[in-house]
């Protein structure tokens, strides 16, 4: 919706629980990539848990360096500066995934995490993120871009049409941005406080693939398997026919029809 309300920053930090994800807050109406932005702010100083919003991107980043699709109209592109322990750097993948889930389906939709860390409803896209980290003077950086479908319609978009959606409609109404936002920001900063046997058997309740048959497609090519753990990196374990089992840490995955 291009009449969208524009983001409401003191309704935000009123919504704000979380003691350091988010307390720095940073907006900008269009950018080509907040990630962009986040790494300048970043070796200029930025805080644990500092926050960069924009209402658009020109030039947004998913993973394996695809294009983001990010118009304007009402959803949420954002990245989350994080400066970790080691611990928790290594959480990240399971964390980040699982706080977005949580917050979304908060709001009534049944979110699932399709591996390793795009959220689903149904069979349909609603958010898509891309987690980097690097090691500087400072120690250990984590740049966690996240962008959401939330009052905008992704499937104006041809290429979409059939393969995105957004929570307005999935609910059939508008979703309060400041809110969701807020509560991502109080997820994570709890997932990240959890014990790592908790935080991987959540992640596990909430995903897509675990159980069902999959098609991996990685350096070596493309395999059916069927999904069946989440290690505690956040790695997926497939089991191929014949039981060979397997453990994917980088690969484009495709779910079958449920059977």
């Amino acid at each position: 919706m291009l009449d969208s309300p524009a983001f409401d920053s003191e309704r935000f930090a009123a919504s704000l629980h979380a003691i350091a994800l988010g307390r720095d807050f940073r907006y900008v109406a269009e950018t080509p990539s907040t990630m962009d932005v986040a790494r300048t702010a970043a070796a200029e100083g930025a805080p644990h848990g500092a926050l960069i919003l924009a209402e658009t991107q020109t030039a947004g980043r998913g993973r394996r360096g695809r294009g983001f699709f990010s118009p304007p109209g009402g959803s949420l592109y954002f990245t989350l500066i994080l400066r970790p322990s080691r611990e928790g750097y290594a959480r990240l993948p399971v964390a980040v995934p699982l706080a977005v889930c949580r917050a979304c389906a908060a709001e009534g939709v049944d979110a699932r995490i399709k591996w390793p860390n795009d959220i689903w409803v149904g069979e349909r896209k609603l958010c898509g993120m891309l987690i980097d980290g690097e090691t500087g003077p400072a120690g250990l950086i984590a740049y966690a871009g996240i962008g959401i479908n939330v009052n905008a319609d992704p499937t104006a978009d041809l290429a979409l049409r059939d393969t995105a959606t957004s929570l307005s409609r999935e609910l059939g109404r508008e979703v309060a941005r400041e809110a969701l936002l807020a509560r991502i920001c109080d997820e994570l900063e709890t997932a990240l406080s959890a014990t790592e046997p908790d935080l991987v058997e959540a992640y596990r309740e909430v995903s897509l693939v675990l159980g069902r048959r999959i098609t991996v497609d990685d350096a070596d090519g493309a395999y059916e398997a069927r999904a069946v753990d989440i290690a505690p990196d956040g790695a997926l374990v497939v089991e191929r026919e014949g039981g060979e089992r397997l453990t994917v840490l980088a690969a484009d995955v495709s779910v079958r029809p449920r059977e």
